[in-house]
């Protein structure tokens, strides 16, 4: 036998303790015993309980009615409440008010002590129950590039009301930085179309997940605000609570997709007449890079056989520089350095990609000349763009002070131009660094913002040195925005219809399902804006507060409202 030495004792002092804790904590402690919940009044759907830490938490939609809500852990008849261990019988209907926010005993059919419960309700929002296979799941949470291909979703108006009961045909992650964290943002597709929270009917949908806005509130409140100034395509979108096989996911902010189609935007579909005419189903082949030609830099797919018109439609984003230089993606940069990225046609020709960056080449080199008029062909900038939505989007990325201003997000999109040749600006999209919640850029309420960067790649700064475009940005802030903003700030009523509330209405609307939502995730610390955070609460004044002071010092640059 080994002679004791002293250096054993930190093992064996370990091994005593994991030892105390199996005897010490009760067998059906630490949550292998899911608790679930149903409300056969409703949609039939249930739910699951979820255990952390500090105990089971049951998160349960807004509109059930807590007075008839079923309790089981599944293959018992029976669980138990409470110290006094009131009996609750498997799918008979009970009255839980009472427990609501409430920590108490769960025990099983047995009398064994599961944990701790706490039963929460969501606000009087929609819902959300998706099904689908848990492996590929969990799969799709590791890359953005594996998807679900089917399951069953089922979409539950605030009321109760079920819009969507059938087929999901894809589920899979989105984003760039927003897919890293833990609470994952998705884009699903419906087996049909359907009309979710009042929205145009469509199958594909967005589930932004908020995560470094701890009010949130601002894609929200922007993409609202995009319709109530009467922005041409504006994306609707619905606060909902989500759940993933019966497993309580969080707040969710559901949108349209931008996308090229009769309840999204309405122009020619490029990607449909290039199908015509090639093989079907379409085979693009590898995409190409081009260096050092016509553009520094572009992108296509040159094995494609071009429509008789490829004038239009076009969706594309202005783009970060180092996301079109590092990732392998169609589009291109124009010689004064506008990176673009093309998102419809998916896979765009050579021939497309030529035209669309020639359009754009022409319509920075007008808006770089002095005089607003492209040297070489005589147009001024305003034959180009429509100069309304750009008016209308300098207004709102300054407003804002949205962090992805000058590349990320930044939207663009062009008919055929036997429609219409100009290029337009929107739809607004991507909010959640804005208002404040970047610290190193857009951080105070006050002092000019979209011209800081005064570069060729910036189209504000370009903009905002044409004359005739500066007075229409004045007035459209005194005619529209500023309106709309002090329906915002709680200073006038929404008109009948808006797209807008006060900001108290918003916060009251989402109060219950952002405590639940926290529950599930915490509180998510890495916001660089550490006074926007903190708690709910304090994020919603910081919130409040800045888009009072920003819009108090906008007033002054572009005039009060008349």
């Amino acid at each position: 036998m080994k002679k004791w030495n002293k250096k054993n004792r930190p093992l064996c002092s370990i091994l005593v303790f994991v030892l105390v804790l199996i005897l010490c904590v009760p067998a059906s402690a630490g949550g292998d015993k899911t608790l679930q919940a149903g409300c056969p009044s409703r949609s039939g759907e249930t739910v699951l309980s979820y255990t952390k830490k500090d105990g089971i938490t049951l998160s349960l939609p807004g509109y059930w009615d807590l007075t008839a809500v079923t309790l089981e852990i599944p293959g018992s008849d029976k669980v138990m409440i409470g110290k006094e261990k009131r009996e609750i019988s498997a799918g008979v209907p009970v009255d839980v008010t009472d427990l609501l926010g409430n920590k108490t005993e769960l025990w099983d059919h047995r009398g064994v002590l599961v944990g701790r419960l706490t039963i929460l309700q969501g606000s009087a929002v929609p819902a959300l129950f998706i099904e689908c296979d848990a492996e590929k799941l969990k799969a799709a949470g590791r890359s953005k590039y594996t998807a679900v291909t089917e399951g069953r979703a089922v979409w539950t108006e605030a009321d109760g009301t079920v819009t969507y009961d059938g087929a999901l045909t894809q589920l899979k992650g989105r984003g760039n930085n927003t897919f890293r964290y833990n609470k994952k943002p998705y884009q699903i597709k419906l087996g049909e179309k359907a009309s979710l929270g009042g929205m145009g009917k469509a199958k594909t949908w967005v589930l932004l997940a908020n995560w470094t806005d701890i009010s949130q509130l601002r894609n929200r409140i922007v993409l609202d605000m995009s319709r109530e100034i009467g922005l041409k395509n504006a994306v609707g979108c619905v606060p909902a609570d989500i759940w993933i096989n019966g497993l309580y996911q969080g707040l969710y902010l559901v949108t349209e997709k931008i996308q090229i189609g009769k309840e999204r935007i309405p122009v020619t579909n490029l990607e449909k007449a290039t199908e015509q005419v090639n093989t079907a189903p379409l085979n693009p082949g590898k995409i190409k890079t081009e260096k050092g030609g016509e553009f520094p830099l572009m992108r296509s797919y040159p094995s494609i056989t071009d429509p008789e018109d490829i004038t239009g439609g076009y969706i594309a984003t202005i783009e970060k520089y180092h996301r079109m230089r590092d990732t392998v993606i169609a589009g291109f940069r124009t010689v004064e350095g506008l990176s673009v990225q093309i998102k419809e046609p998916t896979y765009p020709s050579r021939a497309q990609t030529v035209y669309l960056a020639r359009r754009i080449t022409e319509m920075q080199d007008a808006l770089i000349a002095k005089d607003g008029v492209n040297p070489k062909t005589g147009k001024r900038f305003d034959e180009y763009l429509d100069t309304t939505s750009f008016a209308q989007r300098f207004l709102i990325e300054d407003w804002c002070e949205n962090y992805d201003f000058i590349g990320g997000s930044q939207f663009l999109y062009k008919d055929s131009d036997l429609v219409d040749p100009l290029i337009y600006a929107g739809p607004s999209w991507d909010y959640d660094l804005c208002f404040g919640n970047m610290q190193d850029r857009g951080y105070s309420p006050r002092g000019r913002h979209v011209t800081l960067s005064q570069r060729d790649a910036n189209i504000w700064w370009l903009l905002s040195r044409q004359e005739s475009f500066m007075t229409q940005v004045k007035e459209t802030w005194k005619e529209t925005f500023r309106p709309a903003a002090a329906v915002l700030l709680g200073e006038a009523e929404g008109k009948p219809g808006g797209s807008l509330r006060s900001l108290d209405e918003y916060r009251a609307e989402i109060e219950a399902s952002a405590a639940m939502n926290f529950t599930r995730w915490g509180i998510n610390s890495e916001t660089s804006a550490p006074e926007a955070g903190g708690s709910f609460d304090r994020a919603f004044s910081y919130l409040k507060n800045w888009i009072a002071e920003r819009t108090a010092w906008m007033d002054g640059q572009y005039g009060a409202a008349e």
